[in-house]
């Protein structure tokens, strides 16, 4: 007598989002999760700006992350478009779940308040992503002591985890599973995001300038993307990089030009990886003073208003 086939499990999908203070390792998991680097990472705190979604899927379900600024409190206006940027992001309609990340090898302070806060108040069902265990001496004690200090999250779902580790992966994604549900199919299995080239050159120059300068001049660094051109054998990109300062230009700029060619290859040549094709990058320099309270400049560069 033939056995009964066995039905197909149905396809899942879900919207999941990343948040938590500057440099808690949100951007680390989510290219440790796709194998790609899609959200520049730097030792710098709030080298995200802006949500950038990515996408994971395998033969059983899709995930669509949202990566998020770092959520603290800053003196600029840019500042607050961050924080607004990731709270809405907490409280957008749809997120199947809301994953926190905490990093362990620091102390909770303001800041972790202050994302504790946004997240007990969010409607959406909730991950707690304890990070950097490999870093804290003991985990366990670092864990309850933040319970201790936001008792209203005791309970939520947990999972703790090294996102610099490729078993993070694994951990991250049997943890999240639960929350996601069946549903379409949003991209085709090859998409890793929904963001465009024009993006992706702005923030890896912008990275490598994070990378090769040091004290004030990062936070001061906007990269405007003039011109995005695909042409036969290669892809020819213009940029304008605002700074607030003189003394901000000449070091970017380096003795003899050498800092600004160096930081010009290093984009290229991972430009070049992630576009499949030789990069050729431009860039002209310009001083912008205080262009990160310049609430027209913020909106022209495409961030939120207030």
């Amino acid at each position: 007598m033939a056995q009964p086939t066995k039905s197909a499990a149905p396809f899942r999908s879900g919207f999941a989002a990343l948040i938590g203070r500057p440099n808690s390792g949100k951007s680390t998991l989510l290219n440790t999760v796709l194998g790609e680097e899609l959200s520049p990472v730097t030792p710098l705190p709030q080298t995200t700006r802006r949500r950038i979604r990515g996408v994971y899927t395998d033969r059983a379900m899709q995930i669509i992350f949202s990566d998020t600024p770092g959520m603290h409190w800053g003196s600029h206006r840019l500042n607050r478009m961050m924080l607004r940027e990731a709270k809405d992001a907490a409280g957008e309609q749809g997120v199947d779940c809301l994953c926190y990340l905490v990093d362990l090898s620091r102390e909770f302070g303001k800041e972790e308040s202050l994302v504790a806060s946004v997240v007990q108040d969010a409607d959406a069902p909730r991950l707690i992503v304890f990070n950097k265990s490999d870093l804290c001496k003991a985990p366990g004690l670092q864990i309850r002591r933040f319970f201790s200090l936001f008792p209203r999250l005791a309970g939520t779902p947990s999972v703790t985890l090294s996102a610099v580790n490729m078993e993070a992966k694994k951990q991250f994604l049997a943890a999240l599973e639960p929350f996601i549900k069946e549903g379409p199919r949003y991209f085709d299995g090859e998409t890793l995001t929904d963001a465009n080239m024009r993006f992706f050159a702005a923030e890896f120059l912008r990275k490598h300038i994070i990378l090769a300068t040091r004290d004030e001049v990062p936070h001061a660094v906007f990269v405007e993307i003039e011109a995005y051109r695909e042409l036969p054998g290669y892809h020819d990109i213009r940029t304008l990089i605002h700074v607030e300062t003189t003394g901000q230009k000449g070091i970017i700029i380096g003795k003899k030009g050498a800092l600004i060619a160096r930081i010009r290859a290093a984009a290229e040549k991972e430009l070049g990886r992630l576009s499949g094709c030789p990069v050729k990058i431009s860039c002209h320099i310009k001083v912008t003073p205080h262009w990160r309270d310049n609430m027209k400049f913020l909106n022209s560069a495409s961030f939120f208003s207030e």
